[in-house]
């Protein structure tokens, strides 16, 4: 799956600063993309398409470091540079050297992992990001989330009466275990009425991206405690709820020790319900709606098939589906890590345009698989007064089987 576009290069791991060395590795990462002629990244960079930054785009964030290893510049330069990539996956999926020559030469354009990099080195040394103590404030939330003894970590399920262990096990992470429960609480309703017997961590680690961004041997440490308490559960198969979650699990995690457990995203798992017959759609929804990929799903994952398979077996839903070819330069505008809280502003013309596309399909619902596409299109339609109403497809799953 996403592997096939997201390799890792070890080089990136050496620390860069103001005045060090690029190695001649990393040099030469930097120069394939400089020296492409076609831009192809800015065509689907939604940051690009609406500041006209080149500065973010694949392109130029490459030809920066470029600059810095010839001498023309120091890393502490890119400050602003750094704050403009979502991290969405776009550029390195759609640029040649990921398209043409990824399979031959088994090194594909990694831009996402170049990003996080340039963050956690100008953050090493002192120059992070412009209004990275925005992030550093969210980060702290979870990390002392994770200090917090008790169990507000599942109070999302206190009336479900779930187990903690089993073969089959959800996973779910701070951001949907505190900010968006509705999105657990209806997977866990949809795995119930369909039999299946599973059980949640009662107290997981922090999985946020964020982190994963400033201090990655804290972030790497949390996910294999994650990884160990989910194996020492018996999970042979691990649901994941949040997309973001699922591409460190089938992605990141990968990168620095073995998963030792079988990985699905809901949507997946709920569609393979509906075909075994375990799970009835009985009731029509009335509504004309399109669909909204999320990044990690579609563009980092190459998985874009069950949500519109699950959309198109409820009856009565006139839906009207984007290409996910389309979708590569959409984005909610959220991004993937710290975006929206370094650009705050920019996050919310990504995500109005993102709704303006589907108010020119006239549609009435933007249906959506990712809590985070929820939290951000909903904030953006409250401001906006759009008419698009963004949804959760797992809501929509929740009334055409009748579930109460």
């Amino acid at each position: 799956m996403s592997k096939q576009f997201i390799s890792k290069k070890n080089f990136y791991d050496s620390p860069l600063e103001d005045g060090s060395a690029v190695s001649a590795e990393l040099r030469r990462d930097c120069y394939a993309v400089f020296a492409c002629r076609h831009k192809f990244c800015r065509d689907v960079c939604p940051v690009y398409l609406e500041e006209r930054a080149e500065g973010g785009t694949s392109y130029g964030f490459h030809s920066a470091l470029l600059a810095v290893s010839e001498g023309h510049g120091v890393l502490s330069e890119m400050v602003d540079t750094s704050q403009l990539c979502l991290e969405c996956g776009a550029c390195q999926l759609r640029c040649p050297n990921t398209l043409y020559t990824g399979d031959f030469y088994g090194q594909t354009t990694t831009t996402i992992d170049l990003v996080r990099k340039i963050r956690r080195d100008l953050i090493a040394q002192g120059t992070p990001p412009t209004n990275w103590e925005n992030v550093d404030k969210y980060i702290q939330e979870d990390l002392d989330r994770e200090k917090t003894a008790g169990d507000s970590m599942v109070r999302w399920a206190e009336d479900f009466d779930l187990p903690v262990s089993g073969q089959t096990m959800m996973f779910v992470d701070y951001f949907n275990a505190f900010q968006t429960t509705d999105v657990p609480r209806s997977a866990v309703k949809i795995l119930k009425k369909a039999g299946v017997k599973f059980g949640i961590l009662d107290k997981p680690f922090p999985t946020l991206g964020e982190l994963y961004e400033s201090d990655k041997k804290l972030w790497v440490s949390f996910a294999k405690e994650n990884c160990k308490k989910l194996k020492n559960a018996g999970a042979e198969t691990v649901i994941i709820v949040n997309p973001h979650d699922y591409i460190f699990f089938t992605s990141e995690y990968p990168k620095y020790f073995k998963v030792p457990f079988d990985v699905i995203y809901v949507t997946d798992y709920i569609w393979s319900l509906y075909e075994q017959g375990k799970l009835l759609f009985e009731n029509e929804i009335n509504i004309k709606a399109t669909y909204h990929d999320p990044c990690t799903l579609n563009k980092q994952s190459l998985s874009w098939e069950a949500p519109r398979k699950l959309i198109s077996a409820i009856a009565g839903i006139k839906f009207d589906a984007d290409d996910r070819v389309t979708q590569w330069d959409y984005c909610c505008g959220n991004g993937l890590n710290s975006f929206k809280r370094l650009l705050p502003d920019v996050s919310y013309k990504v995500g109005l345009k993102r709704l303006s596309l589907a108010e020119e399909l006239e549609v009435e619902q933007l249906i959506v698989a990712c809590p985070h596409c929820l939290d951000q299109f909903t904030e953006v339609q409250t401001k906006s007064g759009s008419s698009i109403q963004p949804v959760h497809i797992l809501d929509l799953v929740i009334k055409a089987a009748g579930i109460e």
